[in-house]
């Protein structure tokens, strides 16, 4: 009996690697591909930082696009040039925006990456920046 929670144990483990491997790649692949991604316009109804300041979440109310859910985040990279170019001054609760992201959803607690994102028409974060920032990202 007591081989068999240390194999079971390993068992589960292996089991959840498998799993976990299998939805990066999935999501890798669906990433890379440019024709998933759509233009999207919103108001802004939640603008929040994670605690280390690495993920910069946002929510919209009105949105263009029928989404699993109304949450996006921008991180890695294309968080770093989307501060640069005044995204903390420049973005504000109750103003639409425009932005792009691809609509799968991947599961509980998802939140959907923004690949290039446009206050008024000016540019924080164009879209092939953004894409290839994502793809290093998620690598």
């Amino acid at each position: 009996m007591k081989r068999r929670v240390p194999l079971a144990l390993s068992l589960c483990v292996i089991i959840a690697l498998m799993v976990f491997c299998s939805c990066k790649a999935e999501r890798i692949e669906y990433y890379s591909q440019k024709e998933n991604y759509i233009d999207a316009t919103g108001t802004v109804v939640f603008i929040n930082y994670n605690e280390d300041a690495t993920v910069l979440h946002l929510a919209f109310s009105d949105l263009s696009y029928r989404f699993d859910d109304t949450c996006f985040k921008l991180v890695g990279e294309n968080l770093r040039i989307a501060q640069e170019n005044g995204i903390d001054n420049k973005l504000i609760l109750g103003e639409q925006i425009t932005f792009k992201t691809a609509p799968r959803y991947f599961g509980d607690g998802y939140v959907m990456p923004i690949v290039a994102i446009y206050i008024g028409e000016e540019c924080l974060l164009d879209f092939e920046t953004g894409y290839n920032n994502l793809l290093d990202w998620l690598s």
